[in-house]
Order: structure tokens, then sequence, then C-alpha cells
């Protein structure tokens, strides 16, 4: 019989056993007492007066109009309100994610943006990194489906909007609401009046109204403007040289921000420009070592002097005017997405990710999501923030804490843009294999936490050390080179005030820089005195 040392000599085992046991049996106490479904309430569906509505949806984007089709279809009376007539457009990358398109297979839209050549899907696609490594594959064949395809959103609006008043919603258009929004806490219902005086009523009020979101900071949810930018500019199918579907570009001067061209329908290129916010100032704006006034002058010279971008816009692209919108990224400036017979979706929830700029498919995830909660509030009786917030706890399971990696992947790229170059050396040399796994986790097929894996670490961190050897050791440039008119223009722009990594560009921080250089120049210039000495 083997003999057991006495418990006096396994205190410390029995100490971490002890320890182990007590925070596992709290995480099951947790997850067993955590609220699932809405509690009961008074506000049941038969007691809906008559001409209110159980569901007010304010802006008819994806995910207004996503969460009107599915409370349509689970039997909600819903009324969705634009300020705009369609077709409307909207500022926007166009790049619809996977998941997106899951839901729009579910509405039928798919089906009518295919007869009408309204959709491209991307069948090969890349990127290219800081200093310039880059490649283009076919992932669809790897992946046995397209991760992305690319629709105009004055395309992709109006249809999905029709396609929740096929639904049952009632779609009001040219709905401006204005500043008379309240809720009658006593019987539980908001009135909505819009500028013009038409007025609805309704039991629950959804802020679906974009990045800017006039409802949610009239109403005090939203405290701060949206920080990102972005750039579009269409150019006109036959006028260029893109033999692909899609391809982003990683400049280092604007990281972690990038540019990015989708081709559409008809032979069509959509050309964005991402400014997103990042540093220790990310709140008042600074985008990496940019801010939102820069965005024109980074847009017009990726056109012109971009190596990359310009072969693929060809000598004569018939490109239209440049066009900017702002995003709110990662939830930024909410204090909450819940509350009292009220959610907030969408890009009005600041539900573009941190590190793609992708914000449709988490704006139908999240109205879809919205609608899944909402019906079950209805039928429960009970819209008071202790049942809405399942309505949080829902998107930040789907994509919530998802967006906290993708933050700490945008500061890190920004930081050590080393990092992207590392992942283009390993895709050149995996080929469609490392590719796929990248388009996964950019598409949202797959969560950040992926690049963790131990098959795809591993590599990737080989892969690091191959271009610290390259960069550090063999002096191949950190970032390709662009013609010396535009390179100069962007020095002249660091030089001159643009935010550094690690902070502003402060005046000591400038002198610091001119005295090294001045010592350069110096060193330089005796080494010449010393060489003409010697030939004498």
């Amino acid at each position: 019989m083997v003999q057991l040392p006495p418990v006096s000599e396994n205190r410390g085992l029995y100490a971490a056993a002890a320890v182990t046991a007590a925070v596992g049996g709290g995480l099951l106490l947790r997850r067993a007492l955590r609220q699932t479904k809405p509690l009961a309430g008074p506000y049941t569906p038969d007691t809906l007066p008559k001409g209110a509505y159980d569901v007010i949806i304010v802006g008819a984007g994806p995910s207004g109009s996503v969460a009107a089709y599915y409370l349509a279809k689970g039997g909600a009376r819903v009324a969705l309100l634009d300020k705009e007539h369609f077709p409307r457009d909207k500022i926007c990358g166009d790049a619809v994610c996977t998941p997106a398109i899951h839901i729009l297979e579910e509405m039928g839209v798919i089906e009518e943006l295919k007869a009408a050549d309204e959709v491209r899907f991307a069948d090969n696609g890349g990127f290219v990194s800081p200093s310039g490594l880059s490649y283009i594959g076919d992932s669809q064949h790897k992946l046995g489906t397209a991760a992305a395809c690319a629709v105009r959103r004055i395309d992709l609006d109006v249809r999905v909007a029709r396609a929740a008043q096929r639904a049952g919603a009632d779609l009001k258009e040219g709905f401006e609401v204005g500043k008379d929004v309240t809720l009658d806490k006593a019987a539980g219902l908001w009135t909505v009046q819009s500028t013009d005086g038409k007025t609805v009523t309704g039991r629950m009020l959804v802020c679906a109204d974009g990045s800017t979101s006039r409802l949610a900071t009239q109403l005090g949810y939203c405290t701060a403007p949206p920080q990102g930018v972005s750039s579009r500019a269409y150019i006109e199918g036959g006028s260029h040289n893109a033999n692909f579907d899609g391809l982003v570009f990683y400049p280092r001067w604007s990281l972690p921000g990038y540019a990015a061209i989708f081709k559409h329908a008809k032979d069509e290129l959509g050309f964005c420009y991402y400014l997103i916010p990042c540093g220790n100032k990310a709140q008042t704006g600074q985008c990496g070592n940019c801010t939102a006034d820069d965005l024109k002058r980074l847009h017009e010279n990726a056109i012109k002097h971009d190596p990359f971008i310009s072969r693929a816009m060809g000598p004569n692209p018939k490109c239209e005017r440049m066009r900017a919108g702002s995003l709110r990224v990662g939830g930024q400036g909410l204090t909450t997405t819940f509350d009292d017979h009220l959610i907030i979706v969408g890009d009005a929830a600041g539900f573009i990710d941190p590190l793609t700029g992708e914000g449709i498919h988490t704006a139908m995830m999240g109205g879809k999501a919205a609608a899944e909660v909402l019906l079950a509030c209805r039928e429960a009786g009970d819209f008071s923030k202790r049942s809405t917030r399942l309505y949080e706890q829902r998107w930040m399971e789907l994509f919530g804490h998802d967006f906290k990696l993708s933050q700490k992947g945008a500061e890190l790229i920004w930081r050590f843009p080393i990092l992207l170059d590392a992942c283009a050396n390993e895709v050149q040399r995996q080929g469609d294999a490392m590719m796929s796994k990248w388009a996964e986790v950019m598409t949202n097929m797959r969560p950040k936490t992926y690049f963790l894996r131990p098959d795809v670490a591993i590599p990737l961190g080989f892969a690091l050390l191959r271009e610290i050897w390259q960069q550090k050791v063999m002096k191949r440039p950190d970032q390709y080179v662009m013609p010396a008119a535009a390179k100069q223009q962007e020095q002249q722009h660091a030089v001159s005030g643009a935010p550094q990594a690690g902070g502003s560009s402060s005046p000591a921080r400038r002198r610091r820089r001119q005295r090294r250089r001045r010592r350069r120049q110096q060193q330089k210039r005796q080494r010449g005195r010393g060489a003409q000495a010697g030939y004498q």
C-alpha cells in the first residue's frame, strides 16, 4: 500500500486545491445565477394602447432595418423611421463580412442583390504591409466561401429596409425626429415627434441613427462626438488596372488606419481611407500619428503617389470627388447601450471594430440580437433595464469582447508596425493556407484570439524573427518608398507637429530631434574634411 505523507507536509498543495475549488465553484455559481431571460412585468402585448407600437426604431440603416425585420417576423408591431427617402447614400467602405452575409441570406436580400447585379463577392484579395511585403491570394477555395462581398450602401440600405417592410414593419420615410422625445414612465410609453409635427408612440425606443446619433446625444447616452473618420471615392469600371476583388494597404504613416480598394459589381472600384482612434489622446481625435484633418491629404496622396495604390488605379482613373464620414469605434463616447424602455444599436452604439474599422456585420448582428431580446421582453411584459441589459450581455458575447482585443491589436501595430510585416512574411511563405486564416479573423468569422493558437502563433513568431533580422540587421527598409515629392510632404507633416507614437510631438522632443540632426550633419562634414586631407 502506498503511504501518503502527513497532511502537515502537504499544506501548500491542499491550500492550492482549496483555492482552485473555491474559484471554480464561484464561477459555476455566478453562471447558474446569471439572468438569462427578462423578468415578468405589466406591459404584455394585450396592454398596448390602440395605435401604439411595441417598438419604435429611429434609423433604417443595417442595424435598424435588421432589428425591424426580426421583430416584425416575431409578431411585434414596429415603426421604422428614417429622415431620408430611399434610395439614399451613406459614406461607408461597403464591405459586407461573412456574419452579415448570413443575415442577408435569411432576409432574402442576397438573392435580390445578385439578381440586380448589385453585389460582388470577394474571390481573391490580400494586403500590403508597412514595409511593402504583399500577397494576393484565392482564399475562397480554402474557406469554401467568400469572406466578404462589396455592396454600395445606396443599394444595400434600401433593400434591407424594404425587406423589413415586407416582414410587417411600418416604414416611415422622411420622418426626421425632432427634440420632442419623451418617456411616460407611468404608462410605459415613448412619444416621438417629427420636426413637421407627426407623432408616434411605443413601448420601446431603439436608437439606430448612425455614428453621430443625434437622438442618443439628445437623451444623454452619448457624451462625445465620434473620433474616427473615413473617406470614400468610387472609380468608374474600365478606367482602372485592379485585377483583384479586395486589397488592404497599411502605410506606416497612418497606422493603425489603412487604405482599401474593393471591387464592386460592374467592375466599379471603391477606394477608402480609414483613420482609427489610437494613442494617448484617442478620445480627443488622435488616430495614431494622424488626426481627422489629415484625411483629405492622405486620401489624395495615396491615389497619386502610393506605389501600390496608384498602380492599381492606373494612369487615368475616372475617380469621383472624395467624401468623408465619421466613425464611432469600439463604443467610444457611450455611457451605456441599454436603459428603461431603450436600447442603442449599430454605429450609434459604436459597433465598429477598432482594428478593422468594419461595422456593417456588427451592426446587423447587434440588430438581430436586439430583436431577440425585445421579443422576449415583449412576451414577459417588462422593458426595464433589468431586462434590457440582456441585450448588452448578448452583443458582448457576439463581438464586444473581441473589440477589446481589437483595441489592443490596433495599439500594437501602431507602435510596432513590424508585426504586420511578420504577418505578410508568413502569408508569403504559406500562401493561401495562411491568407485564409487572416481573412477569417479580419472578417469576424473567427475571434482575434485565433491568432494565439499554437498553429498560428508559432509560425508568426518565427516570421517576426525573420523580419527583425531583415530590418534591423540586414537594413531592409521598414517602409515602402513613395515618390520624392510625396515623401517630402509626409516628412514635413511629421516634423510640423503631428502626434507621434507614445504621445504628442512636444517642443522638447522637436528640439532633441533638431540637435541630433545637427550633430549628424557636423559629423558628416568632419568626415568629409578628413577624407580631403588624406587625399591631399
